[in-house]
């Protein structure tokens, strides 16, 4: 069905994002692509659909599809393409979803049976409601989890023969990734689609994929039966990549053993906090009487299924929501909305957001983005603000020649860095994280939760993360609030939460985190 031949891809300074790559795919088959950030993972996935995005273009090679030669394809044959054989969904749900249609007439539009009662269970089958309510609301109406479940609802009703998902459990909790990643082998082995799965997480390659293919700096490094691949590579790369896979079990037994001490005033208090979204009768209340507290220097995850209320408490914290109800207090002064902030109440609090590509400007460079926190914020300019993005830029991992590049010249986990290094340049007190590192590969992730480790313990950083990983969680916090519809059901330190749960839905979290070994033992019986 593909037949990729010496691809090679490269930007407009001569550079392989993608350098002779060959792949063969089969009818029916379902291969893994997996690699860090910037490995050219989605070059190669959206190559398939004729689409090269901007800056960069296909110097050789051949790319077919069930033997059509798609580089060569016209607009009008791509499009037909695309609608009929091929589905898309990309690492960014909302950049797939139409932001003035509803719900019902997102997964209508592909539907091929576009009744209400077929909609209702496409939205079922991604764990979605299908009352029409639900299918009346529209995009930005839904938590980033439950768009990333509808774009996923969307791409599947069309049936197609081949589905290439980029990231489809970024921003997952364990119970609905399961969901997600049962219902896509459900319906790939009933209907026979061929899938390609491009993911950072070993993990979800391994329920999902019959082969493997990983890349590094734009080539193949190591390709094989997937079982065969994780449980003996062969390349140094694979090999580190396996070795770096989270475990929550190791977590707890290297990070989680120390238990934060409160010496002084809090830094942020959060009281009886209400909140929702909506107005009259359509008002849905997302947060009801949350309360907790953040020392300085200490973490606190905010933990639950999408839905649960938690981006929507962020934004609370951040002053990007108005409560409906409760107080945010920071150093004892309560803090309106951000629009009524003065420079040092919004220099205070940063927000790293879910979604990276929706928060960065498409027309405004990565260097200009990061300098306008630090002239708005710090009062830099000129050379000491170059200066200052550089040093931000090489602090989450990312070169210095990054500042001249626009966000769509970028991968999705350059993004996710730009975005903290963005909060970082405002030099905050307290760091409120929306799943920083749902979209990092295994290795920069540890990276990056490093950093903000460090940063919290030499700069005194309050952090409030927001995240599904409970290996991370185990890793970076000490304590955790555990929300079910936007209440809070549990609340402790890591090790009373996780380690002994006492609430049903806490217990069942833990009980369905993935495990690669696992997922390996399964395969091989």
């Amino acid at each position: 069905m593909i037949e990729i031949t010496d691809l090679t891809v490269a930007d407009t300074s001569g550079r392989a994002v993608l350098d002779r790559v060959s792949l063969h795919v089969s009818p029916g088959e379902r291969v893994g692509i997996v690699g860090e950030s910037g490995s050219g993972k989605t070059t190669l996935a959206t190559a398939l659909l004729g689409a090269i995005r901007p800056g960069l273009r296909a110097v050789g090679g051949t790319v077919t599809f069930s033997g059509t030669d798609v580089l060569a394809l016209d607009r009008r044959r791509l499009r037909a393409l695309r609608r009929e054989s091929i589905a898309y969904l990309g690492q960014d749900p909302a950049t797939a979803l139409t932001p003035t249609l509803r719900v019902g007439g997102q997964v209508a539009e592909l539907a091929t049976d576009p009744s209400p009662e077929s909609v209702a269970r496409h939205l079922a089958g991604v764990g979605l409601p299908g009352d029409r309510a639900f299918q009346r609301r529209f995009p930005h109406q839904l938590s980033g989890g439950q768009q990333q479940r509808l774009a996923l609802a969307r791409v599947l009703a069309g049936d197609p023969e081949l589905l290439i998902l980029d990231e489809p459990t970024t921003g997952l909790d364990a119970i609905t990734q399961d969901l997600v990643l049962r219902q896509i082998e459900e319906l790939a082995a009933a209907r026979g689609i061929t899938l390609l799965f491009i993911t950072h997480d070993l993990v979800a390659a391994a329920r999902l994929s019959d082969r493997l293919v990983v890349l590094r700096h734009g080539r193949v490094v190591e390709e094989g039966p997937l079982a065969a691949t994780l449980s003996a590579p062969r390349h140094p790369y694979t090999r580190e990549l396996v070795a770096a896979v989270p475990d929550v079990a190791e977590a707890f037994e290297k990070y989680g053993h120390s238990v934060f001490e409160t010496s002084r005033a809090p830094l942020l208090e959060v009281r009886a906090l209400g909140a929702g979204h909506g107005r009259g009768r359509k008002r849905v209340t997302t947060a009801r009487e949350v309360s907790f507290t953040v020392e300085r220097g200490e973490c606190v995850a905010l933990l639950g299924e999408s839905g649960s209320g938690k981006t929507t408490i962020a934004r609370c914290v951040s002053g990007h929501h108005r409560p409906d109800s409760g107080e945010v207090v920071v150093d004892g002064e309560v803090l309106p909305d951000v629009r009524s902030r003065t420079l040092a109440q919004r220099r205070k609090v940063q927000l790293v957001p879910q979604d990276s590509a929706g928060s960065l400007n498409p027309r405004r460079t990565v260097g200009a983005a990061i300098s306008r926190v630090l002239k708005v914020l710090q009062g830099l300019t000129g050379a000491a603000a170059e200066a200052e993005t550089a040093r931000l830029l090489a602090l989450v991992g990312l070169p210095a020649e990054m500042a001249g590049r626009l966000p769509r010249q970028l991968s999705g986990g350059q993004r996710q860095r730009v975005t903290i290094a963005r909060a970082l340049a405002a030099k905050p007190d307290l760091l409120v994280c929306d799943e920083i590192t749902s979209s990092l590969d295994v290795r920069v992730q540890a990276g990056v939760l490093d950093l903000v480790a460090s940063l919290s313990e030499s700069e005194g950083l309050g952090v409030v993360l927001i995240t599904h990983d409970l290996g991370v969680i185990a890793r970076m916090a000490d304590r955790v609030l555990a929300l079910r519809g936007g209440e809070v059901c549990e609340q402790g330190t890591v090790h009373e939460v996780l380690g002994e749960p006492r609430h049903e839905w806490t217990a069942a979290l833990v009980a369905a985190v993935p495990s690669l070994r696992a997922e390996l033992d399964a395969r091989v019986a």
